[in-house]
This record gives C-alpha cells, sequence and structure tokens, in this order.
C-alpha cells in the first residue's frame, strides 16, 4: 500500500507498541463528519502489468445484509475500465456507481491488462452505537477463465478489502482502512481527507508533547 506519507508516519509506527498491521490501519483511518456522516474519499488505483493475463475483469462488491445501520459506497472517477459485465443491485450517480450496503449487489467490468485501472472510492454511513456491522468494499481481479489474479487474499480472492466502520454517536466520526494484498494496488486519500487527517497527527504530536 502506497499512501506517499512515509515522513509523517514513521516516527508514529516506530512509537507503536501494538503490531505493524494495526498501526498502519490507524494511520490510512479516515475521519468522516457526525450522523449520517459527511463522505471520507480515497482514490485507488491498480497496477495490473504483474497479472500475467492480457485481458479480463475487475469487480467490486460491498457487503450486505437485512437490519444493519446504512452504508454507502461511491465508486466514481472510473479509468482504464471496459465496459458493464455481471452487474446488479447498484444506482447510477454521476459519473459513477452507489452501492448500499441493504441491497445485495455486484459490480464486474471489462479490462485490459497491463496497465493501471483507478477510481475514487466513498462511504458514507449512518451512525451505530453498538458498532454492530462493519462493511467491507472488496476489489478482486479475474482472467477471462475467471480464474483469480495478482497477490489475492486467499479467502476472499480480494486485491484490496475497504471496511466502513460507523461512528458510534451522532456527533461521531465514522472510519475508512484498506487491508491490501496486492503491492500494485494504491491508495492515497483524497485532499480534503490529507488536511484532516494532518490536523489529527498534529493534535497527537501535541498530546505526546505535553505528556513528555
Amino acid at each position: 500500500m502506497n499512501f506517499h506519507l512515509k515522513q509523517i508516519f514513521a516516527p508514529l509506527l516506530r512509537r507503536a507498541t501494538r503490531p505493524l498491521a494495526v498501526a498502519l490501519a490507524m494511520a490510512m483511518t479516515l475521519a468522516a463528519g457526525s450522523g449520517m456522516a459527511s463522505a471520507s474519499t480515497v482514490h485507488v488505483s491498480v497496477n495490473t502489468a504483474g497479472f500475467g493475463a492480457a485481458s479480463g475483469y475487475l469487480d467490486m462488491q460491498l457487503s450486505a445484509s437485512a437490519g444493519v445501520p446504512l452504508a454507502t459506497a461511491v465508486v466514481s472517477n472510473l479509468a482504464g475500465f471496459g465496459a458493464l459485465d455481471l452487474n446488479y443491485g447498484w444506482t447510477a450517480v454521476a459519473g459513477g456507481f452507489r452501492f448500499r450496503n441493504d441491497t445485495s449487489n455486484y459490480l464486474s467490468h471489462t479490462a485490459v491488462f497491463g496497465g493501471v485501472l483507478s477510481f475514487d472510492l466513498t462511504f458514507d454511513g449512518a451512525y451505530d452505537p453498538l458498532t454492530t456491522y462493519v462493511s467491507h468494499f472488496v476489489v478482486s481481479a479475474f482472467d477471462e477463465t475467471f480464474a483469480p489474479l495478482g497477490a489475492y487474499n486467499p479467502v476472499s480472492l480480494a486485491l484490496a478489502d475497504f471496511s466502513w466502520t460507523p461512528a458510534r454517536t451522532a456527533s461521531g466520526i465514522g472510519t475508512i482502512t484498506a487491508a491490501v494484498s496486492d503491492p500494485g494496488v494504491a491508495v492515497v486519500p483524497e485532499p480534503a481527507n490529507l488536511l484532516l487527517l494532518g490536523a489529527g497527527l498534529a493534535a497527537m504530536a501535541l498530546v505526546q508533547r505535553r505528556r513528555a
């Protein structure tokens, strides 16, 4: 994974007392707004040069279940994708697609591999006092015979798994974290999220200084 913020995060990671994977997940947490949380966006790029297949499919899906606090994932600004293939359960929005976690869904695009595919991913959602359900948005790649491609998770077949954890109160914040399996996947927060993340890191540094 690559946030291009190694110089900022390195001191925090060196001080972390938890495993590196947890520290990275914390560093990748993006604050959202309150109540029906304001949207948080990441830019995702998938370098397909190492897939070993000329063409195939890039698939996306948001986990869905009945009776859960509403969360949505919007995919927009897609670049490098081909035609729609197998798809259901989404609604069209300007420049993209919206998924809901209360509706069964799947989106598959045809793709020519060898270059970079990219898109923006935006999460939004209601708060949940018990945090009983974390929504997962997974991205996978398959060749023409539907064999999985890339360095994928052996259980989910995902190149990357983006999770949305809802806020616990109406004035709280929801969070996005990413578990990236394939080194060709890069995840970059959008500028507004970078500013918010920077403010949070500055506050953490101030607290550390006062404690010292």
